[in-house]
């Protein structure tokens, strides 16, 4: 029944995920892993995980901007593996921009292998095999054949044969992830008390470089996109850690860098009563320019009779420091991520397999 309803709710993420390329970003790319890296999938303390994010960029222009994403991974455990276990999802984008409403879609399965070590170190290596889809509009598009000397005249023809306004074409992309975690016991207590861990890896994205081109005779290949990247949650106190994420997109000629830094206050750690609310500062640098950003997180993680679950909240939003501030008056973008985790109670030969990822 428990993979059932992982199969049901893989399902409903697929329908509920918008039907309508340039790659998407999100501020918050920590609570986005499988955009990160495919080596993300099956990275995390329970049995399921349900994320959607949401972003809208731009709003003060004409020409904004809205990201959408939603993703669902599982691990698929065995007690004949002590030290190793496979990991599935499914994560599906949408990135909608412009007056031309250029619209990029991907569903995309993912799956993955992790290994331990040793005590303290696991590694993963994951996959992405994801359908895409790129179209955009024309009805709201002016082209320099419309001026008609004195005016602009949209019921002029337009003068281009596009072959078509949509492009279809199939992906491959793969990553490696290290963890760091401190170790302890399977001793759910002592697992509270232990909450250090890193995450560092790479991903490599669109391997096979396909062809986006809109016109017949071009080929426009997509540029293979490097993603490094390191998470890390670090106990400085029994109450207190420091977050400290990095991450690097660079595609062709593009680049893109981000740094968040971060404060998480646990409010209570109680057994089924755990709350903690975290505040984060991010600076984003590309090739238009810097934003900052400011973000806040809340965690819930309550343990009912048969399973227990994790709810996260998060927040954040942008100012443009850049050049562009002449058009956005500084504004950026807000966005918002909820996470899911579902962790089911498990017969004692199961428990100990990896206990703190």
């Amino acid at each position: 029944m428990f993979r059932i309803g992982f199969i049901l709710t893989l399902m409903s993420v697929l329908f509920a995920a918008p039907t309508s390329g340039q790659d998407i970003h999100f501020s918050q790319f920590y609570n986005a892993p499988l955009n990160i890296s495919p080596a993300l999938t099956g990275i995390f303390q329970g049995d399921i995980r349900l994320i959607t994010n949401y972003r809208s960029q731009w709003e003060r222009v004409p020409v904004s901007y809205r990201t959408f994403s939603a993703s669902a991974d599982m691990k698929f455990l065995s007690p004949k593996f002590k030290r190793s276990f496979f990991s599935g999802g499914i994560v599906a984008n949408q990135d909608q921009a412009g007056t031309s409403k250029l619209t990029a879609i991907n569903l995309g399965l993912t799956g993955s292998y992790t290994r331990q070590l040793s005590s303290n170190i696991y590694s993963t290596v994951g996959a992405l095999f994801s359908f895409n889809q790129r179209y955009f509009k024309l009805n709201d598009l002016l082209f320099d054949r419309q001026w008609n000397g004195d005016v602009v005249d949209p019921n002029l023809p337009t003068g281009e044969a596009f072959s078509s306004t949509s492009n279809v074409f199939f992906d491959f992309s793969a990553g490696l992830n290290f963890r760091w975690q401190k170790s302890t016991n399977a001793n759910v207590v002592n697992r509270l008390e232990k909450r250090s861990k890193v995450d560092f890896g790479v991903a490599l994205f669109h391997i096979a470089q396909p062809d986006q081109a809109f016109y017949e005779d071009d080929e426009a290949s997509l540029f293979t996109r490097l993603s490094p990247y390191i998470h890390s949650q670090i106990q400085i106190g029994k109450n207190v850690d420091v977050v400290a994420n990095g991450s690097v997109q660079i595609q062709g000629p593009y680049l893109e860098a981000l740094a968040v830094i971060g404060a998480k206050y646990y409010l209570d750690r109680g057994l089924g009563k755990q709350k903690a609310v975290q505040a984060n500062i991010g600076y984003r640098f590309d090739a238009f320019g810097d934003a900052v950003f400011l973000g806040g997180e809340i965690f819930l993680n309550p343990i009912l009779p048969n399973f227990g679950h994790e709810v996260h909240l998060g927040f954040t939003y942008d100012w443009n420091i850049s050049d562009f501030d002449v058009a956005t008056s500084k504004y950026g973008g807000i966005e918002f991520s909820i996470r899911y985790i579902i962790t089911k109670v498990k017969p004692l030969p199961v428990f100990k397999i990896c206990p703190l990822i």
